[in-house]
């Protein structure tokens, strides 16, 4: 998670933005985004999306450790990249090659027992569709929930306030696109 804090300060830096100018314009403490910065704490999904955001990159940008763009458009299995834990329980995976003309993010959700997308709920721009792969997920839209189990779906606007949890008894996964991509 290191590379992601040395990321973040990298671009605040180069459009000139003050530590604390950028924990105002996130509504977030300057001390947790130091951590963030010195690698000592990780932030979540939502955090990291909303960086990303003021900060004018995408998050693949923040998260990369200048590895080369591939030229395969075929991902194996066994060479997904992990992109992070996108909260307490919530790994990711990229399903696709890195391309700087994709218009959508399909990745791979692994929540483990109990795993939550936090408290509150958040939005942002763009669309989702989430397909269960396996285990049980419930997803809150406004403040209507969904229980979604193997093999069902949903797809929503992400500017709806959102959340969502495995309410399972073992690790649930899922396949999660999100327009526009953000890794």
């Amino acid at each position: 998670m290191k590379i992601v804090g040395v990321n973040i300060k990298r671009a605040r830096e180069e459009i000139g933005l003050t530590l604390r100018g950028l924990a105002e314009k996130l509504g977030m403490s300057a001390s947790f985004l130091s951590q963030v910065e010195n690698g000592k704490a990780s932030p979540s999904l939502s955090s990291l999306k909303n960086i990303s955001d003021a900060l004018n990159i995408t998050v693949s940008k923040l998260i990369e450790g200048g590895q080369p763009v591939e030229d395969s458009p075929i991902v194996k299995a066994n060479e997904r990249k992990y992109l992070n834990e996108a909260g307490k329980g919530i790994n990711l995976y990229l399903l696709t090659s890195r391309d700087p003309n994709k218009q959508m993010e399909p990745l791979l959700f692994k929540l483990k027992e109990g795993a939550t997308s936090g408290d509150t709920s958040y939005r942002h721009f763009g669309q989702e569709f989430v397909l269960v792969l396996r285990g049980a997920i419930e997803i809150t839209l406004n403040e209507t929930s969904y229980i979604l189990r193997k093999g069902d779906s949903i797809y929503f606007n992400s500017s709806v306030p959102h959340s969502f949890r495995n309410i399972g008894k073992e690790e649930a996964e899922a396949v999660w696109v999100v327009t526009p991509p953000t890794f």
